[in-house]
């Protein structure tokens, strides 16, 4: 049978068992209907007060207490986004706010909790029904939890130094999943076994949490989809962050100058109306994650890599993948073909460009003889890319995602359970992406629309792989393992653990199956590159 979207109808929610009393005050949740069938939603939760005036850009604070009982029955706005497919009316700056889904059920035992970090780049992204509705992963009797964070700019701006840190968007999630364990248990929710998830920069920022020992404690499992702790999101360096403010304060004021001090950049910033200030982010898009400065509110101080490295980060259970062709998504997003035509001229053309964002490399290193290495790995000597245009997909996706996230499997196998996975599907979204003969057909984020309700699924293998998707990620939240029954009629097999020396991964394509690391000669190489050529700590992989 063809699993459909139905339209979602709201209740009002009367019942008693829809009221909860939270330390901050009682809220009222309202019974939502998804295909049929009934579900608790508690949305619009304060988990921080408003980041606005002094606040904005700062690490977020708890909320005041509220009288009364407040109607928790509609998502909240996104926070400001820089993507024109959210519209202007559905964003504000007051957006700290979260949303919790249950089952319809008395409490009776602590259910498991999955609590998702949306991707988006650090700059768009929102918690939403419609494009991320919870329902099949609450079917599998879980609790889901959903929240805001600030992004672009306002989640992300740094000065450098103490006066504006940096990072606040990761705070405001870290405030977030300290309000899950706290407040979890009254929504019938268990605190010890709540898994992080999260795809793309949502993974990115599960990844900055797992090498961070200030959010230990806070969950026991995460998943990474398409990002992980080495996936390079730095988008300007250490330094241009700073560069970055000052450009937004001149594009706002031109009179300002270099002249001007940090502080007086942070309170000319923060006395900006939004209306005015969004479009400085629009015209110069330079923030991203930072390395803060060493101080008592600071967050992220070191780089992932020595951590993983060493053991020091959280030793959870991990599930991490990427899909079979991550670049086609922003190839289709940017042209499709003649784009990838484009790319590969510029690889032939200008050799640096065949290296990676995130890799430093020594003094005297000729740019050239590393560049010649990496394309060896991808063409035949003296090939091209323009003639190959798998290649420029594959080296696209590889530089992206894949090798940053084989690199965990390998690295973090050494300390915790890692299960890999690979979607390689082509569904309905596939027919949206160019068609590039010899490498996959799942492009990026593909395999979220098979675990969260936000689009038809129209056949029955597309249902099948949502089954399969739903219930092994819902495994691991339970149990800590993804198929702790082999004979599960799903899945007929049991997925193993990474271990350094053995990278084999699930693959969701026709079939379900496991196989050998595809990128063995790929990764040899890289990791030739990186150690004998790059800078330690490495920035990413």
């Amino acid at each position: 049978m063809h699993r459909l979207l139905s339209l979602i109808f709201v209740s009002a929610a009367l019942g008693a068992d829809l009221i909860v009393d939270l330390p901050d005050g009682t809220i009222r949740g309202s019974e939502i209907t998804y295909d049929n069938k009934s579900y608790y939603a508690y949305r619009g939760i304060p988990f921080a007060a408003p980041p606005l005036g002094k606040l904005r850009f700062q690490a977020p604070v708890s909320p005041q207490p509220w009288d009364g009982i407040l109607e928790a029955n509609q998502t909240s706005s996104c926070c400001i986004s820089m993507s024109p497919s959210i519209e202007e009316d559905r964003q504000d700056e007051d957006c700290l706010y979260l949303n919790v889904y249950t089952p319809p059920r008395k409490i009776t035992e602590k259910l498991p909790v999955m609590v998702m970090i949306y991707g988006g780049g650090c700059s768009t992204g929102c918690t939403s029904d419609v494009s991320s509705g919870p329902y099949y992963l609450i079917d599998q009797d879980l609790i889901i939890v959903y929240f805001n964070y600030r992004v672009g700019l306002y989640g992300f701006l740094s000065t450098q130094d103490d006066v504006v840190l940096g990072n606040a968007g990761l705070k405001d999630q870290l405030l977030a999943m300290k309000w899950t364990k706290n407040n979890i248990a009254l929504f019938g929710g268990d605190p010890e076994q709540i898994t992080l998830f999260g795809l793309s920069a949502g993974a990115i920022s599960v990844g900055a949490h797992i090498v961070n020992t200030k959010s230990a404690g806070l969950y026991r499992a995460a998943i990474c989809q398409s990002g992980c702790s080495l996936t390079y999101i730095d988008i300007t360096n250490q330094n241009d962050s700073k560069k970055a403010a000052y450009d937004y304060a001149k594009y706002v004021d031109p009179t300002i100058s270099e002249k001007n001090t940090t502080k007086e950049i942070r309170d000319f910033l923060q006395s900006v109306p939004a209306d005015v200030l969004t479009p400085a982010f629009n015209a110069n898009k330079e923030t991203g994650l930072v390395i803060e400065v060493e101080h008592e509110d600071a967050y992220v101080t070191n780089r992932s890599f020595p951590l993983l490295e060493s053991g020091n980060f959280v030793q959870v259970p991990l599930i991490l993948g990427t899909a079979s062709a991550e670049a086609l998504t922003f190839f289709a997003f940017t042209g499709g073909i003649p784009i990838i035509v484009a790319r590969g001229l510029n690889f032939d053309l200008n050799p640096s460009s065949l290296l990676p964002w995130d890799l430093e490399l020594l003094p005297g290193v000729d740019v050239n003889e590393v560049a010649s290495i990496i394309k060896e790995a991808y063409v035949v000597p003296n090939g091209s890319f323009v003639g190959n245009l798998a290649a420029v997909v594959e080296l696209v996706s590889d530089q992206m995602f894949v090798k940053s996230t084989l690199k965990q499997a390998e690295l973090q196998s050494n300390f915790t359970p890692v299960y890999l996975y690979q979607f390689s599907f082509e569904g309905y979204l596939t027919s949206f992406l160019p068609y590039i003969e010899g490498t996959g057909r799942a492009g990026h984020g593909e395999e979220d629309p098979y675990i969260f309700a936000s689009m038809p699924l129209l056949t029955d293998r597309e249902v099948l792989v949502s089954q399969q998707m739903v219930k092994l990620w819902a495994n691991f939240a339970k149990t800590l393992n993804p198929t702790p029954d082999a004979s599960d009629p799903l899945f007929n097999l049991t997925w193993p653990q990474v271990t350094p020396t053995n990278i084999q991964y699930l693959d969701f394509d026709d079939q379900i199956a496991l196989k050998p690391n595809r990128k063995e000669k790929e990764m040899a190489m890289w990791n030739y590159v990186y150690y004998t050529y790059g800078q330690q700590p490495f920035k990413g992989f």
